[in-house]
């Protein structure tokens, strides 16, 4: 091969030329390959990630109106009742499936199987991290954020301008009977 500033002539590049397995041309092809391959998945993943939590969004903010107190603004108690529906809201289809499997006979029974999974997977998570760390929800409280985030059309690339916080079923049960006995005092 020519390794000079020059252009190879059109006979001195052969492509079916054979390369050792550990020469280190081979070895820097495979090096930009796996570089592409990786740079690739992870683009799928932060994706996947923000898909996900822009379908989480969308339900919130379809049933938050169904929460929302007269003034516009938003309680504790009204948030755990949306984290409450929230954490059932697979329970239509769950039926649905139950439903399916009761009437078909052995075949049947396995057929939403993996959706199933899929769902009791998600509920369990979810169940978990609202008992534990926290459940990541849109900021409600902040004035600002709930009047874009009700404006928001639903669009992925603009999940990352809404200002999420963890809320724990503790923290809003904790202001919730705070609440109570300020109204009996």
């Amino acid at each position: 091969m020519a390794k000079g500033k020059h252009a190879p002539t059109k006979g001195a590049i052969r492509e079916e030329k054979v390369l050792h397995p550990t020469s280190r041309k081979v070895i820097k092809m495979a090096r930009k390959e796996t570089h592409r391959s990786n740079v690739e998945s992870k683009g799928k993943i932060g994706i996947q990630r923000l898909s996900s939590l822009s379908e989480k969004l969308v339900w919130i903010r379809d049933n938050l109106p169904g929460v929302m107190e007269e003034g516009g603004m938003i309680s504790n108690e009204s948030l755990l009742e949306l984290v409450r529906g929230f954490l059932s809201r697979f329970d239509e289809e769950l039926e649905q499936i139950k439903i399916k499997q009761s009437i078909g006979g052995k075949n049947r029974r396995k057929q939403h199987s993996s959706r199933l999974d899929a769902i009791n997977h998600t509920m369990k998570i979810e169940k978990s991290d609202f008992e534990g760390c926290g459940l990541e929800l849109p900021d409600l409280f902040d004035a600002d954020n709930l009047s874009y985030f009700t404006a928001w059309d639903g669009e992925v690339r603009f999940v990352q301008n809404i200002k999420l916080r963890r809320f724990r079923r503790s923290e809003l049960e904790k202001a919730e009977q705070n609440t109570e006995q300020m109204e009996t005092v």
